[in-house]
């Protein structure tokens, strides 16, 4: 019963909401939406650079496609050897709205805004947040990729130096259904250890001057690793992280002389 029933109100026994009240929610409705598309408005304003930079990528590193990706939404699941990846694979892929996960936890904390901006899922590895807001990018990422977005996510942490391969990948292909398409950077700059250490634009100066001189950079798009909704999640997980643990050390053999991330369980991950 609505509270002014019978109360000799002008809606009595009519069941409608006074104009003055819906006019009013109406009001905060729209009132929202405004708001949120001017805060949204540096952001894209900002992906508007981005994506120039992935348009005109080829006037300054040449590169190429080996195979394609599915139709549909896609987790892209890449090998994180140099600075400018994400540029690679949004171009060949043509998902040019990919958005990827990101953290900016321990160099340059001023380019967060930035990196919001080009991929929009930060996660953390601070102790103080990292639960509510990694939980927060999941769901958000889910979401996303059940509305036909794909996602990129680089498995191997800040760099492929960690040697190791988090799960994080895995997990959201169980969660949305969405398939993890191993994408494999061939002939690219690799990044090495200690070159945080440079001014961040003598460093991106230096990383286009040496990927150009490499003559051209192959994107490889491996067969995709479809996750089983039948099996409970940490089986799923345990049984594709190893398949993207073979395509990587198979490619980093082939390409690089390197051994490659490991997959460590984490029931295994002490012993």
């Amino acid at each position: 019963m609505w509270p002014w029933a019978g109360t000799g109100s002008p809606a009595k026994g009519t069941g409608r909401i006074p104009r003055g009240r819906v006019n009013r929610e109406g009001g905060k409705g729209l009132a929202r939406r405004i708001g949120a598309l001017l805060c949204a408005l540096p952001y894209e304003a900002v992906w508007g650079m981005y994506f120039l930079a992935t348009v005109l990528l080829p006037l300054v590193v040449p590169s190429h496609a080996v195979g394609r990706p599915p139709r549909g939404p896609c987790l892209f699941c890449v090998t994180h050897v140099g600075s400018f990846d994400p540029l690679f694979v949004v171009r060949h892929s043509r998902r040019w709205r990919a958005r990827a996960l990101f953290h900016v936890d321990e160099r340059h904390p001023w380019l967060r805004f930035f990196y919001q901006a080009f991929f929009r899922f930060r996660v953390t590895r601070d102790p103080r947040e990292k639960g509510s807001l990694n939980a927060r990018t999941v769901a958000a990422a889910v979401r996303y990729l059940a509305g036909g977005g794909s996602v990129m996510v680089f498995p191997e942490g800040h760099l492929y130096w960690e040697g190791r391969l988090y799960p994080g990948v895995a997990k959201l292909a169980h969660r949305s259904g969405a398939p993890i398409v191993p994408v494999l950077l061939g002939n690219a700059y690799v990044y090495r250890p200690g070159a945080e250490e440079e001014p961040l634009g003598r460093m991106c100066l230096r990383i286009l001057r040496e990927t150009r001189r490499l003559g051209g950079v192959a994107v490889h798009f491996a067969p995709p690793i479809l996750p089983d909704p039948s099996r409970p999640e940490g089986e799923d997980v345990e049984r594709m992280m190893r398949q993207v643990e073979r395509v990587f050390r198979e490619f980093y053999r082939d390409a690089y002389a390197l051994p490659g991330p490991r997959w460590i369980a984490p029931q295994r991950e002490g012993a």
